[in-house]
């Protein structure tokens, strides 16, 4: 390794520590402050309720433990996942057509 590599990874390095330190830190600030915001989009602050549970483990069947690779699930539990997704995104586009009929701007 060079002298510049050595550069290199060790400001990578320093970034990724201030990414999972300060930087999980803020996001996680800001998706309380506009989950608890009244004055938010419905939308806005229904996504940000969602990331906070799925944060917690709130949508995890078992605590949270990673969920299995697909090649490592059985036709049972691809079922179930594939289920969960059309759930989640039927749930994603009523959120997102009630923040279009109300505002017509996602982000206002």
């Amino acid at each position: 390794m060079t002298v510049e590599h050595d550069e290199e990874d060790a400001a990578r390095a320093r970034a990724i520590r201030r990414l999972r330190t300060r930087g999980l830190e803020a996001a996680v600030n800001a998706l309380i402050d506009l989950a608890e915001d009244k004055s938010a989009p419905a939308n806005s602050r229904a996504a940000a309720a969602s990331a906070l549970a799925r944060g917690n483990g709130l949508y995890a069947t078992t605590g949270n433990e990673p969920p299995k690779a697909l090649h490592e699930m059985t036709a049972a539990e691809l079922k179930a996942a594939g289920e969960e997704i059309e759930r989640e995104r039927r749930e994603f586009l009523a959120l997102m057509e009630a923040g279009a009929e109300g505002s017509g701007d996602v982000f206002e």
